[in-house]
């Protein structure tokens, strides 16, 4: 590659970055205008094999999708080093207004395509949008004053032509990074605002808000413990979307169909206003937590019962699972018994506000006792089938029944900490929908075992916060925390990988009492 090619080459790199960052930030500001990108991470991540996608999440966790989309980015931006290198070509040099065609042409053809994938998106508004992209693209990749960048000229006076090609790549470099500059405050914006959660919307029984049981008063209040509601900022977020779908509540339907009597469908007003809307407080927790890990949260849900909703269709006999499916396409199942139980929700509230766009917007369902993955988001359509359906994650290898596990963690003190005798230890216990009965800890490897003090659960199917002192300990020590769950049922104590239903093993911690 000659000098002028490398310089074409990371030209090119940088004007189709800023160019993504550009379409980035129309798409937080219009998520209806679809994001390249996270069109092309999803034909990926569709097409993984589930072996693959499990060792993934496995090594990676939470930043394997984070990863990829990043990978996608640089690649994308590493293509339109090579489009500039073809479009400075000498047979399209000659002509500017060309090149400028072919750089449009190239970058508006493959983004609008890869536009049509996207969730929500209509041609007329991204074919809008990918063409001024293209358009951005061009005009750096091939207007005069960056075009002078690769392009060394003769000069009058000492001025040599690598001195010539020095100031105007300087120049570029000066003006590439004032656009850069702006464009990323621009995006920072518009990420903002889509980071408050989406639209914020009127719903039902907001008039009433939840006020919770009354504190027991005997449970000791240590800074650093886990709240034992989660705020809608800080809930885990974990799917399998680059970027969310963004959906028109006004425009929104929710069918309920397959072996049903009477199919329908409810729009978001008639989900809150034609059934009786309650609350609970429910843990949510991702299959792929680790012991100790964070993929946990607390949140009061707001919707209707799914067993309401399924009642005005008439289900007929022999159904075995509940189709859940995504905006996005995603789709899992629940059996058709636990979709009949009091506590799983259609719901479309969160903290006393709608559902934040990340987690669901206008509809998710709410199924107590099961992982995070059934629970699926962006709901547009419930099917009664008479077959044992396998979901997104199933097909992959993962639990169908996804019974979450009794576990335990530490909130503190924190790994490797020196404290002295008599230390506070606290943490947060949980075991789906069959309760948290007790909490042991050891501080001597596990050969004996105290109880825990307990607060009382906000509901039958939340997680409970439990503390303890450290007593009878000195100098190093491995201290353990283990869960009884209300049916009598301990924590699994042998240590397993997530994969293929939940991970197991108690959590400890080294300390060193001083």
């Amino acid at each position: 590659m000659t000098g002028i090619g490398r310089s074409a080459f990371w030209r090119g790199a940088l004007a189709m970055g800023l160019t993504l960052v550009l379409v980035f930030a129309v798409n937080s500001a219009f998520p209806f205008i679809g994001y390249p990108p996270a069109v092309v991470a999803a034909f990926i991540i569709d097409a993984t094999p589930g072996g693959l996608a499990t060792e993934m999440i496995e090594r990676l966790g939470k930043a394997a999708i984070r990863s990829l989309a990043i990978g996608v980015n640089v690649v994308i931006a590493l293509a339109g080093g090579v489009l500039a290198m073809w479009i400075n070509k000498p047979a399209l040099a000659s002509s500017r207004a060309l090149r400028a065609l072919a750089a449009a042409a190239v970058v508006f053809a493959g983004s609008a395509l890869l536009g049509l994938g996207a969730v929500g998106v209509e041609f007329r508004y991204a074919g809008a949008a990918y063409a001024l992209a293209a358009l951005a693209f061009a005009k750096m990749a091939t207007d005069t004053p960056l075009l002078a960048a690769v392009e060394p000229k003769r000069v009058e006076g000492d001025e040599t032509p690598l001195d010539a090609m020095t100031s105007s790549r300087r120049r570029f470099l000066v003006r590439a990074g004032w656009l850069l500059a702006g464009v990323l405050a621009a995006g920072g914006v518009f990420r903002a605002i889509r980071s408050r959660g989406g639209p914020r919307v009127p719903i039902a029984g907001a008039d009433r808000p939840y006020g919770g049981p009354a504190d027991g008063g005997d449970f000791p209040h240590l800074p650093g413990q886990t709240p034992e509601i989660t705020s809608n900022d800080d809930f885990y977020n974990i799917d399998i979307n680059i970027v969310k779908p963004a959906v028109d509540h006004q425009t929104w339907t929710l069918k309920v169909g397959g072996l049903v009597d009477d199919p329908y469908e409810l729009t978001f007003q008639q989900l809150q206003n034609d059934f009786e809307v309650v609350e609970i407080v429910h843990t949510l927790t991702c299959i792929s937590n680790r012991v100790g890990g964070d993929l946990i949260s607390t949140a009061v849900w707001r919707g209707v019962r799914l067993r309401d909703v399924l009642e005005r269709a008439g289900l007929q006999p022999g159904i075995v699972d509940l189709i859940f499916t995504g905006a996005e396409g995603y789709t899992d199942s629940i059996p058709v018994n636990k979709g009949m139980q009091d506590d799983t929700l259609v719901v479309f509230g969160m903290n006393g506000e709608s559902l934040p766009r990340e987690h669901g917007f206008p509809a998710r369902i709410i199924v107590p006792g099961i992982y995070g993955m059934k629970n699926v988001k962006w709901l547009t359509a419930i099917e009664a089938v008479d077959v044992d359906y396998k979901g997104y994650w199933m097909v992959r290898g993962w639990s169908d029944t996804a019974r979450i596990k009794t576990s335990s963690r530490f909130d503190l003190p924190t790994e490797s900490s020196r404290v002295q005798p008599g230390a506070r230890l606290a943490g947060v216990a949980w075991a789906g929908d069959r309760g948290v009965r007790r909490v042991e800890i050891s501080a001597d490897g596990g050969k004996t075992w105290s109880e825990a003090l307990l607060k009382r659960e906000l509901s039958p199917i939340t997680w409970r916060l439990w503390a303890a002192e450290l007593e009878h300990a000195s100098g190093e020590v491995k201290v353990l925390v283990r869960a009884v769950d209300g049916s009598g049922g301990r924590q699994e104590g042998e240590p397993t990988d997530p994969h293929p239903d939940g991970a197991s093993g108690y959590h400890e911690i080294n300390l060193t009492v001083v």
